[in-house]
């Protein structure tokens, strides 16, 4: 039979620091800085009594991707880059949530967007559980994480709001005097992304490069039952560029896809990870999209 080739989604926006996005609601400043406190203030309560991961959109810091992809479905894009594995969708409920994960899978930065305007679709308004500054002026916002205990962090760049707060940081990026953007992350990945004094050297760490992707054909037993899908696998890179394993984080719902890209995988050729210069172990992952024509 004929190759069909997997089609990747394409990435679009997918940079933590790129140009905000313009909201597309309006603001009530009183009702939002009423929320607002009443939420963190609610949290430093549960905080003082017993501290809790921090959390943001129902996402929690420490938390595995696997959950969050039960929670919001496939993710839209999957990449991996030098400060971990990004994992974005595009409209989870009401707003683009874009998390980092490590080598464990485990989330370690947490940001929230409003949804893009897409031509002829109506999008709903939807403030983010745990900081809804979305949207917000600055100084409401700001005044809310104040109310709630939060210590600000004075930054050189003058585009980001820092604030420490139970858990790690709360990040605002502005657009103008308003909130476009809300990233929390804990201290580690604070100090690792440099909020909180330098960060870590230029080149410290470098994520494993795909080279060489395998072509596979798509499953004949998929053919014959029309099966499509979005199939995401991690795969366990060593030092000299092997591939040690290879495992199925999301599932396209059809065996035969899901073996078809782990087998891709498995015999792909990569560059390994380099840490301070020296190759080492680290985790790759790849999303694909298989589909078949009408």
């Amino acid at each position: 039979m004929p190759h069909i080739a997997p089609r990747r989604a394409l990435c679009r926006d997918a940079s933590w620091g790129r140009a905000m996005v313009r909201t597309a609601w309006g603001r009530c400043a009183a009702v939002f800085l009423i929320l607002a406190c009443s939420v963190a203030a609610a949290a430093q309560d549960e905080n003082a009594r017993s501290p809790v991961p921090l959390s943001l959109a129902g996402v929690t810091l420490g938390d595995s991707v696997e959950n969050v992809v039960a929670r919001h479905g496939a993710p839209d894009i999957v990449q991996t880059t030098d400060q971990g594995g990004e994992w974005r969708w595009f409209d989870a409920g009401g707003y683009d949530l874009d998390i980092l994960t490590d080598d464990r899978l485990s989330v370690q930065q947490i940001l929230v967007s409003p949804v893009n305007a897409v031509p002829g679709k109506a999008t709903r308004p939807v403030q983010p559980a745990g900081f809804p500054y979305l949207g917000v002026a600055r100084s409401l916002a700001e005044a809310g994480l104040r109310a709630a205990g939060a210590l600000a962090y004075a930054q050189p760049n003058p585009h980001v709001s820092v604030w420490r707060v139970a858990g790690g940081l709360c990040v605002l990026e502005l657009r103008g005097q308003t909130v476009a953007k809300v990233l929390v992350l804990g201290l580690d990945a604070a100090k690792t992304a440099g909020f909180m004094g330098s960060g870590p050297p230029f080149g410290a760490f470098f994520a494993p490069r795909l080279l060489r992707q395998h072509a596979v054909d798509y499953p004949p037993e998929a053919v014959a039952q029309r099966a499509q899908g979005v199939v995401v696998v991690a795969v366990s890179v060593n030092s000299a560029g092997g591939v040690d394993a290879v495992r199925v984080i999301v599932s396209s719902g059809n065996r035969t896809i899901d073996a078809a890209e782990a087998e891709s995988m498995r015999r792909s050729v990569f560059a390994p990870a380099r840490c301070a210069g020296e190759p080492c172990p680290s985790l790759y992952l790849d999303r694909e999209e298989y589909t078949l024509p009408p």
